[in-house]
């Protein structure tokens, strides 16, 4: 029988129902108990030195066990642990090969010797699902699912990185009246269907790939064009920006906001510190300039500060809450906190306001798809933003994520290699080199004729520098 939760809520969780939490990545002790579990989304990881002295140049994923049987099955989780690993561009070792390297009578030990010496892998992962649970109470529901990871280093036998999460997502709430009580229902009831376990199951294997030092994959260098080459003076020296300011700060308004505008609008100061100085002093100038704060959270989100552009944006939301870039801005800074759940609501507010929306938009929906799991819904938005941009190799990347991590090897593999042909035809052998060795650590080569893997492997070679 299944009880409704009792009229009072202790205000921690009550909190916890109302409010997101940004995850929090924790070195420390793995086997602390409560560490990587519970409420606040922490991943707990440990690194050894040894990790540090020689990173791993590949890695394969084996099948993970259960602590319970009932926290069962065990294979999506693998599966998307597999799929999050493989936008790093670091070497995997296919699923199949290793499956077909295990054996489910041999232990851990003998079973890491075999996939090392099998696949010439040195270093793998392994380790259980800890914790499973779909719970629903009417008006409120919990899907919670927790694993638990190690990397051996198999010639040595030392474990020198773990890694430990559960994630929890929740949905529903108390009722204030009646019509909110059918709302919660609703919501609940939504909370554990298919969509929302696959999003748990992603959540783990996201956060925990991101634990791991240098895999973490930042896509946002590739939703936005390169910055400007920054401004040099007539003289050759490069202007400063300071001097800029002395030069026009006396002007009065609107000429002082007009030149700062045009120093904006301009491509003389690309460098993200300069850009602050100067919507800074607009803002001083301008309390209510939403395009100032724009710029300011911009600026903060290419240096590698979400949290203050999301903060910043946040402010200038409340000016023009109708302004596109503003919320493709924020869902930028989402992806950069681990939040791609509202990074992908983000985006698509930027394309409903947008009179002619711009394929970034859509671009950027298909990675946060990507990364929530929602393989199909990645697929339209990424083919959308080919209809209105075609023949970005970055869009055909994630679209061969997305098919491989629904199942759709060959799909997978052909968009992988339109994105290397696209790549080759801009002359850039960097994103070509990148695409194939996605193609390869996805595991998926054997999709595409050896003479085109070859022909393509030979042609980014000649593009390379001497």
């Amino acid at each position: 029988m299944r009880h409704p939760l009792p009229l009072f809520l202790p205000p921690v969780l009550a909190l916890a129902l109302l409010s997101g939490c940004a995850t929090r990545y924790v070195a420390g002790n793995v086997d602390k108990p409560g560490s990587g579990d519970g409420i606040g989304d922490v991943v707990a990881f440990e690194t050894a030195a040894d990790f540090t002295a020689k990173p791993p140049l590949c890695l394969g994923v084996l099948p993970l066990t259960l602590v319970k049987p009932e926290f069962g099955p065990a294979d999506d989780v693998r599966k998307a642990l597999h799929a999050h690993l493989a936008p790093s561009g670091v070497s995997l070792v296919p699923l199949q090969k290793i499956d077909a390297l295990t054996s489910k009578s041999g232990d851990e030990a003998q079973n890491l010797r075999a996939v090392a010496k099998g696949s010439g892998c040195d270093t793998l992962l392994s380790g259980e699902v800890t914790d499973r649970s779909n719970r629903f109470w009417g008006v409120y529901s919990e899907v919670r699912l927790g694993a638990s990871l190690r990397m051996t280093r198999v010639s040595t036998g030392q474990v020198i990185w773990r890694g430990k999460h559960t994630a929890v997502v929740r949905g529903g709430g108390m009722p204030m009246d009646v019509v909110s009580a059918i709302g919660g229902v609703v919501a609940a009831g939504v909370n554990v269907r298919e969509e929302q376990v696959t999003r748990t199951t992603h959540d783990v294997a996201r956060r925990l790939v991101a634990a791991i030092p240098n895999l973490k994959y930042a896509p946002d260098r590739d939703l936005v064009a390169p910055a400007a080459a920054p401004a040099v003076a007539s003289g050759g020296v490069t202007t400063s920006v300071h001097a800029f300011i002395s030069g026009v700060e006396q002007h009065p308004m609107p000429q002082l906001e007009g030149e700062l505008l045009e120093a904006l609008d301009g491509p003389s100061w690309s460098v993200p510190q300069d850009r602050i100085v100067i919507a800074d002093f607009l803002l001083q100038k301008a309390p209510g300039s939403s395009r100032a704060m724009q710029e300011i959270a911009s600026a903060r989100l290419r240096l590698g500060e979400p949290d203050a552009a999301l903060a910043m944006g946040s402010k200038a939301l409340v000016i023009a809450p109708q302004n596109p870039e503003l919320h493709f801005l924020q869902g930028r800074a989402y992806l950069q906190l681990d939040r791609p759940a509202e990074a992908a609501r983000a985006f698509v507010q930027a394309a409903a306001a947008a009179p002619q929306p711009s394929a970034n938009y859509f671009t950027a929906m298909g990675v946060a798809y990507n990364q929530l799991g929602s393989y199909d819904r990645a697929v339209a938005a990424l083919g959308r933003s080919l209809q209105l941009e075609p023949g970005r190799p970055y869009v055909h990347m994630q679209i061969g994520v997305a098919h491989v991590g629904a199942g759709d090897d060959a799909a997978a593999a052909q968009a992988m290699r339109q994105a290397a042909v696209l790549s080759l035809a801009a002359s850039d052998a960097g994103a070509a080199a990148k695409a194939l060795s996605t193609l390869k650590a996805m595991g998926i080569e054997s999709q595409l004729p050896a003479e085109d893997l070859e022909a393509l492997e030979k042609r980014i070679a000649t593009l390379k520098p001497s």
